[in-house]
This record gives structure tokens, C-alpha cells and sequence, in this order.
């Protein structure tokens, strides 16, 4: 039986070993790149083209992909969803942004990479876009709402952006670039872990370089308010997520301590139908905040959680939760709510299947 002061200690020491220096870099890069999308990209550019006006393979491609543009969470998808579909979106772009949008969220897509490995977090982001179209497609042919649809309206905006085109894609591209380096394993990129001294490696002097790089390129070209309204987007997600985000890496500590490997292994392990289709509905009705998904399932896959299962949780855990479905189902409806449910637990399951045969 496990004590007080025991989780006390497990706790910190799950603290201690998961905040090593390139994962603190990592996340304030992440964060400082999502607190940019926040602050430079223009919402309503995207959401017009959920629309009648726009052509069905363009509307469901901007739903599946403009969660990494619009640096939403599992906190803010569904006010998000909630206001596009009021607004008169069609049930399939809706319900294909809500799916996608936390799971493909810059932070989502390099924190997935950093602590589970390029491979799944890849084959994650991959999975989420290409699932939320089907499932999209899936509501819009079941429930016609063409009446919704007609009355769309989002306010008019003519660029995507605040700033200049270049000025945007260089700003993004500088982040990009320092989160791919700082975030790869040796296994993926050997020579940027290349020591230059003691346990300063190749990859933190090109981390220094570009920020100094970036630095310099924001002095010259934002401004002071729009570097003010940066870095008050980028605090204010940190002030939310990042408490949240800890009290899942002590959560994960502890559930790797206290779960005997077989139930694991019994219910979630291996590739089998039954331990994908488990995993899909635990996702679907557990509430993770966000990020905190991430350090769970590499607790439960150290623990004997198979790649197949673990895919189908990092799948429907972001974009479903019984207070989500709960608040979706007043959007929506009870029974759009229950189709959408059920599609996310077969499709996710689906996925996860490939994942664990292909990984």
C-alpha cells in the first residue's frame, strides 16, 4: 500500500526527471511560436472558408488543418465550434475542425514528438487530419443541414496575417526550424547531439543562434504593441496549460506506479481489436487537459500499452470528454452528439489498428 509521503516523493521525482533542458527549451519555443498564432494570424480568415461560398474539398482540407493555424486546445475547440456552427458552418466542416484542431495544435504536434518519438507523433497528426475529413464527411452525409449552411456568416478578413507575408512565413519558419532541432533524438538526427562542450550539443548552439536570429528580426520588424500582445498571448496560454500540463506528468508518475503491469497489458496491450477499441473509449470519455494526454500514454506504454492502443487514445482523447460531449450536445443535439461519439471511437480504433501493425 502505497503512503502519503511515497506519492509525495514519486511525484517529485516524476517532476525532476521530466524536466530536463531540451523539453523546458522545447515547450517555451512551442509555446512562444503558439502565442504568435495567437496574436498574428487572423481567425476569421480561416473560419469564412467553412462556408457555402467555398468548394467542399477546400472547406473540409482548411476544418482538418486549421487547428495548427489557430493554436487551439482542448479547452478553447469547442466556443471555437460552438460559434462556427451558431454562425451557420455545415455539420461536416465543424465537426471536422473540432476533431482535428487539438490534436494538430503546434504544441500537440512537438510535444507528442519530443516525449513519444517522431514516429507516432507523426503518424498522429497524419491520422487526425485525415480521420476528422472522414468523420466530417461521415455527419454531413448523414444529417443534410444545407438550411444552416445558407445563413453562414463570418466576418470578412483579407489576409491571413497582421504582418507581411515574408514577415510571417520567415518569423514561423525561425521557430519551426529551432523546434525540429531542439526536439530531435539522436536516433532521428546524430550530428545535432554532437557535444561542443560537456553537455552543451550542437543543436543548443544552433538554438542560440536562431534566437538571437529571431530577436533580431522582431526588433526590427514588429512593433512595441505587437510585441506586448506576443508575448501576452504566449503567457496566457502558459499560464493555463502549463499548470495543467504538470499535474499530468505527476499523474502519469503516479498511475505508473500504483497499475500493475498485466491490467495494462490485459486490456491495452498488443494490437488486438478489443485493446484499440478500449483504449478509444477510455479516450472518449476521460477529460484530458491540454497536452497532459502526452505524458499519461508514455507512462501507460512504459507499462506495456501497445503503439496501436496508444494511437487510439492520443486520437479521441484531445477532441472528446463526457463534460465536452455534454456541452457539444447542446450545440448540436443529442443525436448528432451520439453519431459524432461513435464515430470517433471506430475510426480512432481503426487507426490505432494501423498504427500498432505499421509502427
Amino acid at each position: 500500500m502505497i503512503n502519503v509521503s511515497t506519492i509525495i516523493n514519486i511525484a517529485i521525482e516524476t517532476l525532476i526527471d521530466y524536466l530536463n533542458v531540451n523539453r523546458i527549451i522545447a515547450l517555451f519555443i512551442a509555446f512562444f511560436m503558439a502565442g504568435g498564432i495567437a496574436s498574428m494570424i487572423n481567425k476569421n480568415f480561416i473560419l469564412k472558408y467553412f462556408g457555402p461560398k467555398t468548394p467542399k474539398h477546400i472547406s473540409y482540407i482548411v476544418a482538418s488543418v486549421s487547428g495548427c493555424l489557430l493554436a487551439v486546445c482542448s479547452c478553447t475547440i469547442i466556443p471555437l465550434f460552438a460559434g462556427i456552427y451558431k454562425r451557420g458552418a455545415g455539420i461536416g466542416p465543424a465537426t471536422t475542425f473540432l476533431f482535428s484542431g487539438p490534436a494538430i495544435n503546434v504544441l500537440a504536434i512537438f510535444y507528442s514528438a519530443a516525449l513519444l518519438g517522431w514516429s507516432l507523433g507523426i503518424f498522429r497528426t497524419i491520422s487526425a487530419v485525415f480521420l476528422s475529413i472522414v468523420i466530417g464527411l461521415s455527419m454531413a452525409l448523414l444529417f443534410k443541414d444545407e438550411k444552416n449552411n445558407k445563413n453562414f456568416r463570418i466576418g470578412v478578413e483579407e489576409s491571413i496575417s497582421t504582418r507581411r507575408g515574408y514577415q510571417t512565413s520567415i518569423f514561423f519558419l525561425v521557430q519551426l526550424i529551432m523546434l525540429i532541432i531542439i526536439t530531435a533524438s539522436q536516433t532521428l538526427i546524430p550530428f545535432l547531439s554532437l557535444s561542443i562542450y560537456g553537455g552543451f550539443l550542437l543543436k543548443h548552439l544552433l538554438t542560440v543562434i536562431l534566437t538571437a536570429t529571431l530577436v533580431i528580426i522582431t526588433k526590427n520588424w514588429f512593433s512595441n504593441d505587437e510585441l506586448k500582445l506576443w508575448f501576452k498571448e504566449t503567457y496566457s496560454l502558459m499560464k493555463l496549460v502549463v499548470p495543467l500540463l504538470l499535474l499530468g506528468v505527476i499523474i502519469a508518475g503516479i498511475l505508473k506506479s500504483v497499475i500493475p503491469q498485466e491490467i495494462i497489458k490485459n486490456y491495452v496491450g498488443g494490437n488486438y481489436i478489443s485493446s484499440n477499441l478500449t483504449a478509444s473509449i477510455i479516450g472518449t470519455l476521460m477529460y484530458f487537459s491540454t497536452l497532459t494526454e502526452v505524458p499519461i500514454v508514455k507512462s501507460l506504454m512504459e507499462l506495456g500499452m501497445g503503439f496501436g492502443p496508444a494511437t487510439a487514445l492520443l486520437l479521441s482523447g484531445p477532441s472528446l470528454s463526457i463534460p465536452s460531449i455534454l456541452v457539444i450536445s447542446r450545440v448540436i443535439g443529442n443525436k448528432k452528439t451520439l453519431v459524432y461519439s461513435l464515430l470517433v471511437v471506430i475510426f480512432s480504433t481503426i487507426a490505432g489498428i494501423f498504427a500498432g501493425k505499421f509502427l
